[in-house]
């Protein structure tokens, strides 16, 4: 992939928030550097930054055609781990993904781990060090953030150097490809042990009863970018409009960083991500929060070239997922007393009466994440590896 080096980026603290980058050409592996462009120099770097990017994938009863794909489309180089928290009853969804994962393994040898978010060995083995993921059950609680933890935490077993996100719910199957590409150029690109990678979509598409259209944003994205860069204005003092992926479920960093972010429950977490680097290597500097003050954490954001074509889930899910965003940079240390008023105000024009909530909110935990994958791989009769 040939991507163009952003013009600017905005410096907050030691993180340093780049501006859009965007695409040249899908494929372009070995050749000669062009002005203000990167591509990865050769195959033999390709595979060697894809072989060290885990991806995870966490689904919750989505269209096992749609799950399928999502996997078959994501590089062989990479080991791929699948978070569900699917209903086992009365139809057994779970099961299902489990065959597709092992049906891919068989015709490929890839390796797939796939573990289910209420498996009792894994909030068993989790409880001691992460108690506060823990529900009333006694199982990790329900919440797309506490699946992506796990899955951080079982890409660390497997020794990853980058772990990659993608949701399973996009219908076309090559652009999860796009994003693998858009992940192992620009990690490759960046200078810094820190680094993130969030995807802006190029367009969503929505699909009425008679035609396709693209919007130029999501409905989600449009709201939180718009009261993120509100916040960060009023703490800055001066106005911005860099933060473009509030809400990108498609993203991708280095494990060193994911050790040291602040991870938020439910629908919050992509925008928890960014609240918490914020918090450590922002506002947090003069009382040596930030890990990689020296070495800088850098956060790319590229646009793709593909529209996100995914399922529609209602309006109470858009709702959702704005107020539980919006609930993150509410409750954090960035929001003043101004920005604090403009989430209120804002989620009262979308109909809100309730305050924002204090979102869950989990640091990566001290753990031997090598023994509870093996602890779990062994003892559980829900979760399992193909290829490990």
């Amino acid at each position: 992939m040939l991507l163009n080096y952003p013009s600017r980026f905005e410096a907050y603290g030691s993180v340093e928030i780049y501006e859009l980058s965007r695409i040249h050409t899908l494929l372009s592996m070995g050749i000669s550097p062009r002005p203000g462009a990167y591509s990865i120099p050769s195959l033999k770097q390709f595979e060697d930054t894809a072989s060290k990017t885990v991806f995870i994938v966490p689904v919750k009863n989505e269209d096992p055609f749609v799950v399928e794909g999502v996997l078959r489309a994501i590089p062989y180089y990479s080991q791929v781990i699948l978070v569900s928290n699917s209903q086992r009853e009365p139809l057994n969804m779970y099961k299902v993904e489990l065959d597709i994962a092992r049906t891919i393994f068989k015709n490929t040898g890839r390796t797939i781990i796939v573990l289910h978010q209420k498996d009792k060995v894994l909030a068993d083995n989790l409880a001691p060090h992460l108690p506060s993921i823990i529900g009333e059950d006694s199982l990790v609680k329900d919440g797309k953030g506490e699946g992506m933890l796990i899955g951080a935490i079982i890409a660390d077993a497997l020794g990853a150097e980058n772990i990659a996100f993608v949701d399973a719910d996009n219908y076309i199957p090559s652009v999860v490809l796009e994003y693998a590409l858009i992940y192992y150029t620009a990690l490759s690109m960046s200078e810094s042990k820190y680094k993130m990678v969030r995807i802006y979509w190029g367009y969503k598409a929505w699909m009425s009863t008679d035609e396709l259209y693209y919007r130029r944003m999501g409905r989600v994205s449009s709201i939180v970018n718009g009261l993120f860069n509100k916040v960060l204005s009023y703490r800055r003092k001066v106005e911005t409009d860099i933060i473009k992926t509030s809400n990108s479920g498609e993203h991708a960093m280095s494990m060193d960083l994911a050790r040291e972010i602040v991870y938020g429950g439910g629908f919050s977490v992509e925008t928890q991500e960014l609240v918490s680097i914020l918090e450590k290597c922002y506002l947090g500097v003069d009382r040596g929060l930030c890990p990689s003050l020296h070495g800088g954490i850098e956060i790319y954001q590229i646009e793709s070239l593909s529209p996100h074509i995914h399922a529609e889930k209602g309006e109470a899910h858009v709702l959702e997922m704005i107020f539980e965003s919006a609930s993150a940079l509410y409750h954090s240390e960035i929001a003043e007393e101004r920005g604090k008023s403009f989430i209120l105000k804002t989620l009262g024009d979308l109909g809100f009466s309730r305050d924002p909530v204090q979102i869950s909110r989990y640091e990566y935990p001290k753990i031997d994440a090598r023994k509870l994958m093996d602890t779990v791989l062994t003892e559980s009769s829900l979760s399992t590896g193909f290829g490990v």
